[in-house]
């Protein structure tokens, strides 16, 4: 493992999950290639940045979610990286109690011409 790598890695999801957790959907998109596609843990297949920009617009302006006591562990092959994390999801319905749930996820990057590790394949779920 390249100790950089790793550590690039780590800057990264500190500054999406401070993009997350301010409802900055055009940074969150910012991450993913142009054909990336994610199975978020709910609703249909998501494809494309542009895709995955809407769909967290209306994430944001919906429940309002924040992430936190996120961990992850990387394994990198060549320009690739393979990311497993875990995370506490709070929903923030209006009018509503905040939900916490545990989620999981397995991601996978790489990175581009200008330096950026960018997400290009994702799938999460939520513990019930």
């Amino acid at each position: 493992m390249d100790v950089s790598e790793h550590a690039e890695i780590e800057r990264q999801s500190r500054d999406y999950l401070d993009a997350f957790n301010s409802g900055d959907y055009e940074k969150v998109a910012s991450y993913w290639t142009d054909d990336a596609v994610s199975c978020p843990p709910m609703g249909e297949e998501i494809r494309g940045r542009a895709a995955l920009r809407e769909f967290y617009r209306q994430v944001f302006e919906s429940v309002a979610p924040r992430l936190s006591d996120y961990t992850f562990e990387c394994r990198f092959s060549a320009d690739v990286v393979f990311v497993r994390e875990s995370m506490r999801v709070t929903m923030n319905p209006p009018g509503q109690e905040p939900q916490d749930r545990r989620g999981r996820g397995l991601w996978v990057g790489r990175k581009e011409a200008d330096g950026v590790w960018r997400v290009f394949w994702s799938l999460a779920r939520l513990e019930a």
